[in-house]
């Protein structure tokens, strides 16, 4: 998406972006050859020729008269030849000729993985948008009935031309010629990287083993349409602690995230077919709004669910460069950005004063955008850096879920949004904040605190990495199903595992025991330093 640094206009389509790609394809002018002159009418086939009398024979033989003859000759050769080019480059209506000042094109059969993208109809598309302030229920069965305030109707992406990423663009390339800032990036999911870095970064054969079973849990739980329910049990599968509440979009793209930080994605590695079903289903259940493309679902706990499918389609994207997956990651981003609130945050629903939680997904959505080329306005950012300060206390080492408080969960997500934003890691408010993040953990059943947590003592590296690691990366190895459908899985009885049950519980333990390869270290030798 590109939009614009204007910071009073936030709702400029993605659409924009894409279609200003029309020009890569100018249609020449027509071009007119000149009418030959009338040619006499040939004599009949076989009709003899005959001979000038002799009477004319001294005439025709003079110098004025055979120079007339050969000039004559030579314009009908060149008359003859103008025609046949002129022919040959003039446009025809059925099919104009087109010069191209740009073009990359890929081999035909690999755009047909994700074609459903693109064009698979719907059933129930309606004649005519509804109004805008007309609430739109959620489209799962599964999903409570709640308005969302920004929703229209699900209509089918048009096709969009490439993108301003190229068909198959290696990560390391994509990511270094990007003017977007790379610090935490993607190049560490490659399988080589990934072995290196969780061997030098803390992590063991058991821990991997451990991320592989959960994969194979996460991938034997999917849906036949693509989907992850929190609402886990289908068919056979007897496994316990369901959560309490649906969201199919929130729960696909937790599970996906799961797959990407492994390095797996739908062109490459053991699961392409399930992250390939994933991605279809979370493009498939986008409505497009005037305000971006709307992955809420209408539950009432919208914003939740949409910052994380978004960033699972941002990083799917950065990953792999798939143009089909350009404009959903695009219109995704930009209705995160039109609907913060006015002092910076996000809550449940857009435009609602903002708490630090759901801001938090919401800036790793952008930040996950940044990385795969799409624009993100300033003043969202700028926005976004006031809220924290709204909610910090003791300078900005510690705070509070929507006030300045001294939290634990709340100051890990800061923090790492704080990381992310720019600050140096010799920061004195860093340091602190993180002193008390270690002192307060790991826990043993809250997994969204261990989850931000390990992430800024991670990047850090500092003297209090190592013991938490060792005690987090232990405690989900030892405490991790080994037996029945549950194999693979984990279930920790807290308010957030209440809540999203065994299948959010080991999304987010997998994506806690991927840390060392996840995301590229933001500070040392190994990181591109830069701010948001």
């Amino acid at each position: 998406m590109l939009m614009p640094n204007n910071p009073h206009n936030t709702t400029t389509s993605s659409a924009a972006a894409i279609n200003a790609f029309d020009g890569d394809y100018v249609q020449a002018p027509p071009r007119r050859s000149p009418e030959p002159p009338p040619l006499a009418a040939p004599h009949p086939l076989g009709a003899a020729v005959t001979p000038p009398p002799p009477r004319h024979r001294a005439w025709l033989a003079t110098d004025s008269v055979q120079g007339t003859l050969s000039f004559m000759v030579s314009m009908l050769v060149h008359l003859t030849v103008l025609v046949a080019l002129g022919l040959l480059l003039s446009p025809t209506k059925e099919e104009p000729h087109r010069i191209a000042l740009a073009a990359s094109v890929r081999d035909s059969s690999e755009l047909d993985l994700l074609q459903p993208l693109l064009s698979a109809p719907t059933d129930d598309q309606p004649d005519a948008l509804p109004d805008l302030e007309t609430p739109q229920v959620a489209q799962s069965v599964d999903a409570p009935d709640i308005p969302a305030p920004f929703a229209r109707a699900a209509i089918p992406a048009a096709p969009r031309p490439p993108s301003r990423l190229g068909g198959n663009v290696p990560m390391t390339t994509l990511l270094m010629t990007t003017s977007a800032p790379v610090g935490g990036g993607f190049e560490g999911r490659s399988q080589e990287a990934r072995a290196r870095l969780a061997a030098s970064g803390g992590g063991t054969p058991q821990s991997e083993a451990a991320v592989e079973a959960a994969l194979a849990w996460l991938a034997a739980h999917q849906r036949l349409d693509g989907s992850w329910r929190l609402l886990h049990q289908s068919g056979s599968c007897d496994c316990r602690n369901q959560g309490h509440r649906e969201t199919t979009t929130g729960a696909t793209g937790l599970s996906l995230l799961a797959f990407l930080g492994a390095g797996y994605t739908h062109q490459g590695g053991p699961y392409e077919t399930v992250v390939a079903k994933g991605l279809q289903y979370l493009t498939g259940k986008m409505a497009d709004t005037p305000h971006g493309g709307d992955l809420q679902e209408g539950t009432n706990f919208g914003m939740y669910t949409h910052g994380i499918a978004t960033i699972a389609l941002c990083e799917a994207y950065a990953m792999t460069g798939d143009q089909q997956l350009a404009p959903y990651a695009e219109k995704c981003v930009q209705f995160i950005c039109n609907a913060q609130h006015a002092r910076g945050g996000w809550r449940y629903n857009p435009g609602q004063p903002g708490d630090t939680t759901v801001s938090g997904w919401q800036v790793m959505a952008l930040k996950s955008g940044r990385l795969a080329q799409i624009d993100v306005p300033d003043h969202v950012i700028d926005r976004a850096t006031r809220y924290l300060n709204s909610v910090s206390t003791s300078q900005g080492a510690f705070y509070g879920y929507q006030t300045p408080k001294k939290e634990a969960g709340p100051t890990a997500v800061a923090l790492l949004l704080r990381m992310y934003l720019g600050w140096s890691r010799d920061d004195e408010r860093l340091e602190r904040g993180a002193m008390y993040l270690a002192a307060t953990g790991p826990s043993k059943t809250d997994v969204y605190f261990n989850y931000y947590a390990t992430q800024v003592l991670h990047h850090l590296q500092g003297n209090a990495w190592p013991p938490w690691n060792a005690k987090l990366r232990d405690h989900l190895v030892e405490k991790q199903a080994q037996r029945g459908h549950e194999r693979g899985s984990w279930f920790f009885p807290d308010s957030h595992g209440t809540i999203g049950g065994r299948l959010y519980t080991t999304a987010m333990c997998c994506m806690i025991l991927e840390v060392y390869y996840r995301h590229m270290p933001l500070y040392g030798d190994d990181a591109v330093i830069d701010d948001f």
